[in-house]
């Protein structure tokens, strides 16, 4: 991840599927290195809720819980 892109939280990827993630919109250089591996890169308006907010893609997440 470049440095110009950490602030924007271009660190902070989910991975849902094999090759499959979500990130904060705005990290164009972070986005282009994941397609270019071969994932499908989905992305969201971050800025308020996660930039200003402190937590990315992977601190919206919670556990499931599946009854078997």
């Amino acid at each position: 991840v470049p440095e110009e892109e950490f602030e924007s939280m271009g660190c902070n990827v989910l991975a849902i599927a094999p090759r499959k993630c979500i990130m904060v919109a705005g990290n164009p250089r972070t986005r282009e290195v994941l397609i270019k591996a071969g994932c499908e890169v989905m992305e969201y308006k971050g800025e308020h809720i996660s930039v200003m907010g402190g937590g990315g893609p992977t601190c919206l997440t919670r556990p499931l819980l599946r009854g078997y």
